[in-house]
This record gives C-alpha cells, structure tokens and sequence, in this order.
C-alpha cells in the first residue's frame, strides 16, 4: 500500500527535523564534538535495525507468513510492521553502541532527544493511518494511542526536557522514561482485546512489554533515587503540616 510507505517516510521527516531542533547547537554535543552527522548517521542505521526488528516481530503475530525471504522484504506489497519491535531493535542498537570501547558519544543524551521525537512521530504515524488506512481498523484504539503519545509529547517537551537541560536529570533518564510510559500504554490498550488473561500473558508482544516496563523502572528507580525523593517529600509534608498545627 502506498499509503504505508507515505506515512512512514512523513514520520521519519518529523523525527529528524525534531531531532534537528532539539540537538542542534546543544551545549554538550558542542563539547564533545557530536556533529549533525554523527546524530543522523545513528538514525538511519537504527533505522534499518529498527526497521528490520519491527517486520521480524511482525511475522510472529502474522503466524510466519513472510517466512519467504522476498515477502519478508517487499514491504509495499505486503505491509505490517511492530511497534514494539522497531523500538526494540532501536534499544539493541544502542546498547551494541554502549559496550563499543571505541564509542565516546553521550548516548544517554542522544537516546533522550530521540524519545522525544519519536513520541511526536507516534501521534503523526497514528492520525495518518487512520486517514489514509483502507478497511476495518480500529479506529477508537488508534485514536486514543494518537492522543496519549501527543500528551505525552507534550509533557516530556514542557515538562522533562528543561530539567534534563538544567542538570536535574541524569542523561539517559528521559529515554527510561519513555520506555515505561510506552510499555504501559501499550499494555493497557492490550488489555482491552477480547482475550482470556491467560491469553493476554501469553502474548509474546505483552511479555516484551512487560519486561520492558519492569526493567525501565527498576533503571529508573536506581540512577534518579526516586524512591529516597518520594520519602523526602514526604517528610517535607508530615514536617510542614505540624508546623500548620502549630501556627493554629
């Protein structure tokens, strides 16, 4: 369908111009010398990474129909891409980036702008299937996928990002971020299938996501001491409303 290709090719676009806007001239890439080049050069090999995982998880929810290696590549005739594998293949690209010796660049950082334009390439990804998809789709699914990632967008740009710049988060603490927030949103929209829950465990799909989801948290938990902050704050409040009793 050329369809597919168009909204693919309209995303890619978004994602690099986005990516373009928030790394450019940034301050630490400028220290480290991390050009343009070398940013775009991640992107479309990970594309390809991506791109590659994305049909491969495809095909076992396809029961195996591109078992035939041309099928498997002739992506305009026969469409079908996972999410969830083109997210994965992105996280095994960076991680084989992570245990070069030879690589020196702030993949955290990098992994932080990426999320973020990949959140506002979600919510065009989404709303341009549902414009231009021939046929049954689910409609009401898709739309409440374009509207969460856009909010989330929204909340990561306005929200996460100036603390990221500001030093208040560690890089890399945005990208965990997005992983927990995709994860669960994608496991919660599955939950609403007509499934059994024995069925919904057995997913292979769910499962990934829900060792993503426990793995980004627990990450997160550990390199930001949410769980030390949370207690601080709450000792803040209990400290605060004594002080309250006290003025009374």
């Amino acid at each position: 369908m050329q369809f597919f290709i168009l909204i693919l090719l309209i995303c890619l676009f978004v994602f690099l111009y986005c990516v373009f806007v928030l790394a450019n001239e940034d301050f630490v890439f400028l220290r480290q010398d991390v050009t343009m080049e070398k940013i775009f050069n991640i992107i479309f090999i990970g594309g390809l990474i991506s791109l590659f995982f994305a049909r491969l998880f495809y095909e076992f929810s396809a029961k195996n129909i591109f078992s035939n290696p041309l099928v498997f590549l002739l992506i305009p005739y026969f469409p079908g891409l996972s999410l969830l594998g083109g997210v994965a293949g992105a996280g095994a690209y960076f991680l084989f980036l992570k245990i070069r010796k030879e690589n020196s660049l702030p993949l955290g950082r990098i992994g932080d702008f990426f999320s973020i334009a990949f959140l506002i390439s979600l919510t065009l990804g989404f709303i341009g299937y549902l414009i231009f998809s021939e046929g049954r789709v689910p409609i009401v699914k898709l739309s409440v996928q374009a509207l969460l990632y856009f909010i989330l967008f929204i909340v990561f740009l306005k929200f996460f990002l100036p603390r990221l710049l500001n030093g208040e988060y560690k890089e890399g603490t945005i990208t965990f971020l997005f992983l927990t927030c995709f994860s669960a949103v994608n496991l919660i929209l599955n939950a609403f299938s007509k499934i059994s829950i024995l069925g919904y465990f057995k997913n292979f799909e769910n499962v990934i996501l829900i060792l993503i989801f426990l793995l980004s948290v627990g990450i997160l938990i550990y390199r930001e001491h949410f769980l030390s902050k949370i207690n601080l704050l709450a000792m803040l409040r209990k400290k605060r409303a004594k002080q309250f009793k006290k003025g009374k």
